[in-house]
């Protein structure tokens, strides 16, 4: 029987993502699952009868899925429009998300580095959560698929949209697909995945048998 173990709330998660996520890195290696895809292979330890998962794993596996679609887990990668590293920032998203974390801007040239590029790259998701949360009663889609769809296009063409993905450019609404298909992929690998609550609409959490070869 399936066990609904909590409330997916990812404003609770990102809120704290630049501090809880990233430094849960030093604990946590990646393996590759096939040519194309890259999980955790040792993540924070999830007990099997425990009632509460770790939260913070959850955000963790949708910016490894955000890595992974924007760069193939490839530090070093350069995007058509001059975006860098693992997650393909922007110039100019790296240069206002740096001021806001530290107080003043970091050379774009650092942003190579794995480690600094997944804590701008982590904290413009916070960002961009923020700016959802402040248009929630706006939202035509889940919560996920509209922060990947922020991600991609930036959130003013989001709002622009009506928050509906249905009026977001194909290559969005792909983007959006593929790494939600990828988080739910990593999720299943945990035992894990992510329902509709049917008495109040909310996403949950829920514990499921894994149907992955071992």
């Amino acid at each position: 029987m399936k066990n609904a173990v909590k409330e997916f709330k990812l404003w609770t998660v990102f809120l704290t993502v630049g501090v809880v996520i990233l430094a849960s890195e030093v604990a946590v290696k990646a393996t590759r699952l096939s040519a194309d895809v890259t999980v955790i292979k040792e993540p924070v330890l999830i007990d099997a009868q425990a009632s509460v998962l770790p939260q913070e794993l959850m955000a963790h596996l949708l910016i490894e899925s955000v890595v992974m679609v924007e760069s193939g887990g490839r530090p070093k990668t350069v995007g058509l429009a001059g975006e860098r590293g693992l997650m393909q920032v922007m110039e100019e998203t790296w240069r206002e998300t740096t001021e806001r974390l530290y107080g003043s801007s970091i050379s774009f040239k650092r942003a190579f580095e794995p480690a600094l590029n997944r804590e701008v790259g982590s904290a413009y998701l916070s960002h961009l959560h923020q700016f959802l949360l402040s248009h929630r009663n706006e939202w035509q889609a889940s919560e996920r698929s509209l922060l990947l769809a922020c991600y991609n296009a930036g959130p003013g063409r989001v709002a622009k949209a009506g928050f509906s993905l249905g009026k977001l450019p194909a290559s969005t609404r792909d983007y959006v697909a593929r790494a939600s298909a990828l988080h739910d992929m990593m999720l299943r690998k945990y035992e894990m995945k992510l329902e509709r609550d049917k008495n109040n609409g909310e996403m949950k959490i829920v514990r499921v048998s894994n149907t992955l070869d071992s």
